[in-house]
């Protein structure tokens, strides 16, 4: 392959990243806007009506990060991304989505979105100003490897009891095991993520 062709390659995958990148960002600053301002004004019920779908597709969108990771075009660990976004598909598919009459009036599902759509509109931010050559503002910097030392705890508390509400109300034993299988992982998967990030925020803001 000359080194040419192996540059336009280069160029359309950045090219494919930004857009991606940006369209993500736009996409989780909605929803974390949206949320926001349904909680002032109307009641918790409601951001689940105004938001599910919309969450929900948008998190299936992140299942392309597991490709992005696995041919290479980004540097991310494929192991590590694949459990970040197949816990979540998991969540939005199998709990948010398939028992709303247990996550929309809980406390827990704002919750979640708050800490997901916080910590996704920096990260995606913080990616797509980056693939456009431009300096990373210090606080975005600050921002992007800082925000989940609190918004992780609380993502990863909230689905977890999302799951386990659901675990009370489904007739079906097999799904029940299923679940508590999975609420018997998020304790050393969340401390695996979480030490992992806490590797990197040192590693890039040198603390």
């Amino acid at each position: 392959v000359s080194q040419s062709s192996m540059a336009q390659s280069t160029q359309i995958s950045r090219l494919y990243l930004l857009i991606y990148n940006t369209a993500c960002a736009i996409l989780w600053a909605r929803i974390l806007l949206t949320t926001i301002s349904t909680l002032i004004t109307s009641d918790i019920s409601t951001v689940y009506t105004n938001l599910e779908p919309w969450t929900r597709y948008a998190q299936t969108i992140a299942v392309a990060e597991i490709l992005h990771a696995a041919t290479g075009i980004v540097r991310s660990p494929v192991f590590t991304t694949f459990t970040q976004v197949f816990a979540r598909s998991v969540q939005v598919w199998a709990i948010d989505y398939a028992f709303p009459g247990v996550t929309a009036p809980s406390l827990a599902y704002p919750a979640m979105l708050l800490a997901w759509a916080s910590a996704d509109t920096v990260r995606y931010l913080y990616f797509a100003i980056m693939l456009a050559d431009y300096p990373i503002p210090p606080v975005l910097k600050f921002a992007r490897y800082s925000l989940f030392i609190v918004l992780y705890p609380v993502g990863i508390s909230s689905e977890w009891w999302l799951m386990y509400k659901a675990t009370t109300v489904t007739n079906n034993w097999a799904v029940a095991g299923i679940f508590y299988f999975f609420l018997g992982l998020y304790v050393p998967g969340s401390v695996m993520m979480y030490s992992y990030m806490l590797k990197q925020r040192r590693k890039v803001l040198a603390v």
